[in-house]
């Protein structure tokens, strides 16, 4: 793959790919670039959820390894029967967190590298406004899921307006992709754990798009703390002290600040719901 090709695959914007040239021409340490890339295509179409603990946690290697493992990853999907459009869009997260990390550091980066393990895994599709990662259940839910069911869990990008439409148009799409490519994975359920399940959402924000998103899921369980997970999403920083200096353009911003500013936690919920 030509690397002009390569960077339009993966939606990396200009400005990013200077410093991804620059990787692929040896910029960043081989030895451990060779170790993700072992790791990554030793677990390619396992579905099997495994921290990489052993091995670098240095971005730029990670970085490196993605974009020397595209190549693979088309071909994976392309063996599976999954469309073009479905790979370039599932594999636009590559440059569009390279955007992210851009905008809230002001530098060539990829923070969250540990986000596109899924990605390269063959475990995430991109399906219209949502992503779906597929893995099999871990726990009982009564009525919904047991251990070793396939249960694609439901992850939201950060692009565009969560609206209805959008989202009935990605379970729909959904619902159709599933049984086509992973005809021995019987799929009926999804699953979303995300900080936009929290009960406070639902309480503040009623009404909007992302109320909306969260009423569609039976909750799994009670949500949990997390302090700085809506802070991270929404602004790219888990640090408290930055609250004063943070942006409140929107009615979430403010409402996830406000929330900040009290030394409440925000929360992280979890839902399922059938296809």
């Amino acid at each position: 793959m030509a690397q002009d090709e390569l960077f339009d695959v993966l939606a990396i914007a200009e400005e990013d790919r200077i410093g991804c040239a620059r990787l692929l021409a040896g910029a960043v340490d081989q030895a451990a670039v060779a170790e993700v890339t072992a790791w990554l295509t030793a677990r390619l179409g396992s579905f099997r959820e495994e921290p990489p603990d052993a091995i670098t946690t240095d971005p730029m290697a990670w970085l490196t390894a993605y974009l020397q493992l595209t190549p693979m990853i088309v071909d994976f999907h392309r063996h599976l029967g999954v469309s073009a459009s479905v790979t370039r869009a599932t594999l636009a997260d590559v440059g569009r967190n390279l955007a992210l990390h851009r905008r809230a550091h002001a530098e060539f980066g990829l923070e969250t590298w540990d986000w596109m393990i899924a990605h390269y895994t063959g475990m995430m599709f991109a399906l219209g406004r949502l992503n779906f990662m597929v893995h099999p259940a871990k726990e009982t839910i009564e009525g919904a899921m047991a251990p070793g069911e396939w249960v694609p869990g439901i992850h939201i990008p950060e692009f565009g307006p969560l609206t209805a439409e959008a989202v009935d148009a990605s379970l729909a799409q959904a619902k159709e992709f599933f049984p086509r490519h992973f005809p021995d994975k019987p799929i009926a359920t999804v699953a979303c754990v995300s900080w936009l399940l929290d009960p406070y959402l639902l309480e503040h924000l009623a009404g909007t798009n992302i109320a909306s998103f969260a009423r569609r899921f039976t909750p799994i369980g009670q949500p949990y703390d997390d302090a700085t997970s809506a802070l991270f999403f929404l602004f790219r920083t888990r640090d408290l002290d930055e609250l004063p200096a943070l942006p409140r353009d929107t009615t979430l911003r403010r409402l996830v600040l406000d929330r900040a500013e009290k030394g409440e936690p925000w929360q992280i919920g979890s839902g399922y719901l059938r296809l």
